[in-house]
């Protein structure tokens, strides 16, 4: 961790208002339990101004650089397509955003610069100090930067989260967790055993049971495991960094779904129950454990990212269409093949199923 970032870090209540987090015991005691947004300063690190990022941009593997745009109706989540990043450099990708309808997802920033993941590790270690009834015993980080404009389309996401918001504004709408109205527990059961991505159908008649928050630069947003969200950003480029993270209660709740999956649909055995606690459920869990480990457990199939869409900064929306047809996304390219024959077939095949052929 660099010297400015340690000072940050270790600066004490009162000197000069900077802690990592500002929360007050009654968010502390709610972190997790309900809908609520709190305060950091994060927000101030030379770590997310403009060079910075351009200079993330410019040297990050592209096989962990995810970039879509989308369109602008809530109800059209298919419109949420993949835009290939070759030739493009940090500075043209950082344009692109700024004026287009682009996300970028930098996943597993942690991993990839020690920075992040000292910083991750510090937020972590000052919230569980916090918040009492917190154990993480797994935490990621993906950076987010994303156009004026964009949005995320409604979804749910199989691990708890919490967003770091840093740049421009956004609004986000959070829907009430385990209402099967909102999302039938089939779609969870997929997004929990990786058959399925997060989005999931969406009603506008959803709005009135959400709430919704407007986040602006040192906000720290949280919501319960599995509950739907949708994001509109508002005004400026976006940056916000995600951390999911995983604690011995959303890994139970991860195993029930999985295992409802696959003893109903692949044994017919009826099991649908979601309870956490008891007999059966330590049953249930230890059964798939032990049909996973066995091998009987089916593996969910990789998705491979095909687009005819590339990064252009000169257009309004920061992408253009490709002139010569589709290609693999440079985010796919380290886990598939791609082909197109003489006749314009194409074909896509996993890199380890080749090899191992």
């Amino acid at each position: 961790m660099d010297s400015a970032l340690v000072t940050y870090l270790s600066r004490q209540a009162g000197g000069q208002d900077r802690e990592p987090t500002s929360w007050s015991k009654e968010q502390a005691a709610a972190f997790g339990l309900r809908p609520l947004v709190a305060k950091h300063q994060l927000h101030h690190l030379d770590l997310f101004s403009d060079a910075a990022l351009i200079d993330l941009l410019e040297n990050y593997p592209r096989d962990r650089l995810q970039a879509f745009t989308m369109g602008t109706d809530p109800l059209r989540w298919k419109d949420w397509q993949s835009v290939d990043t070759a030739g493009a450099t940090g500075k043209q990708l950082f344009a692109a955003v700024a004026r287009g309808r682009l996300w970028f997802n930098i996943l597993q920033v942690h991993l990839v610069d020690h920075r992040y993941r000292d910083l991750i590790g510090a937020l972590f270690a000052e919230l569980s100090e916090r918040c009492s009834h917190f154990h993480p015993f797994r935490k990621t980080g993906t950076l987010l930067i994303s156009s004026p404009t964009a949005q995320v389309y409604y979804h749910a996401d199989a691990q708890p989260n919490l967003l770091w918001h840093l740049r421009g504004s956004k609004r986000i709408w959070v829907y009430p967790a385990g209402d099967q109205e909102l999302i039938k527990q089939e779609f969870m059961e997929d997004i929990f055993a990786n058959f399925a991505d997060e989005e999931v159908p969406y009603e506008l008649e959803f709005d009135k049971k959400a709430s919704t928050f407007d986040l602006l630069p040192g906000d720290v947003i949280w919501w319960p495991q599995n509950a739907p969200h949708r994001v509109m950003n508002l005004a400026e480029i976006n940056v916000s960094l995600s951390t999911p993270y995983e604690t011995e209660e959303s890994d139970r709740r991860k195993l029930i779904y999985c295992a409802n999956r696959l003893f109903r649909r692949t044994y017919h055995v009826p099991l649908r129950s979601i309870k956490e606690v008891g007999i059966s459920s330590r049953l249930k869990r230890l059964a798939y454990r032990i049909w996973r480990r066995a091998g009987l457990v089916e593996t969910p199939p990789r998705r491979a990212y095909v687009t005819n869409l590339c990064i252009d900064p000169e257009v309004p929306n920061g992408i253009s269409s490709l002139t010569n047809g589709s290609v693999l996304t440079e985010f796919s390219q380290k886990d598939f093949l791609f082909k197109v024959d003489s006749s314009g077939q194409v074909s896509i095949t996993p890199r380890t199923s080749q090899s191992s052929g």
